[in-house]
């Protein structure tokens, strides 16, 4: 009987009962649970290219696009002192700059040279460092002959990779240069671009 004379049965005592034991075991539960340290921490590979983690970047188109927002260079200059892309405004575009320190530029680096204005109206070169023992001159690097896709995503299509240009294709309008040629008296692990020189990062 209670205090106002109504009846409490006993069930519904025993269901409160019941209720305020799993109110509490939940509370002791969610404070156990912000002093436990997570099971789903990070590792330290989290959120890297596998193909980094591979050591063998084998690029594909998609991995070009956006390019015209990354860190880019007027090497304008020295396109004209090395006689190639005659007459044209020379760009050159890098996804990731090296280290501080480096000798070499990292496994995934990406560079893209565009070239427009010239003798030819619009080119579009690149140079991937892609390791797995690819080309013995430009230790590493695979050479890319890119078309701009109209797509409003700043995509391209590959019309030729590897370590130079195959039969039929030419580089910067010479048809008996490969890229090879330039890049293997570079220094700077290859990439002649003086924006790109170790000394400056």
């Amino acid at each position: 009987m209670s205090e106002r004379g109504f009846m409490v049965r006993p069930r519904a005592q025993h269901r409160s009962a019941r209720l305020l034991r799993i109110a509490a075991r939940f509370g002791l539960m969610a404070a156990m649970s912000a002093l436990l340290p997570t099971c789903s921490a990070p590792t330290k590979n989290d959120g890297e290219d596998p193909r980094k983690t591979a050591g063998l970047f084998v690029a594909n188109s998609s991995d070009f696009r956006g390019f015209h927002q990354w860190a880019s260079y007027d090497v304008t200059d020295d396109a004209e002192l090395a006689g190639i892309h005659d007459g044209s405004t020379v760009t050159e575009y890098i996804n990731e700059l090296p280290p501080s320190g480096s000798d070499e530029f990292p496994l995934g680096t990406i560079i893209v040279k565009e070239a427009t204005g010239g003798t030819i109206a619009h080119e579009l070169f690149a140079m991937v460092k892609r390791g797995g023992g690819l080309n013995k001159i430009a230790v590493g690097w695979e050479w890319f002959d890119l078309i701009p896709v109209d797509d409003a995503r700043d995509s391209v299509t590959i019309k030729w990779q590897g370590n130079g240009p195959p039969d039929g294709e030419s580089y910067g309008g010479d048809a008996n240069s490969g890229c090879n040629t330039c890049h293997r008296d570079c220094g700077n692990d290859s990439v002649c671009a003086k924006p790109f020189a170790f000394s400056n990062f």
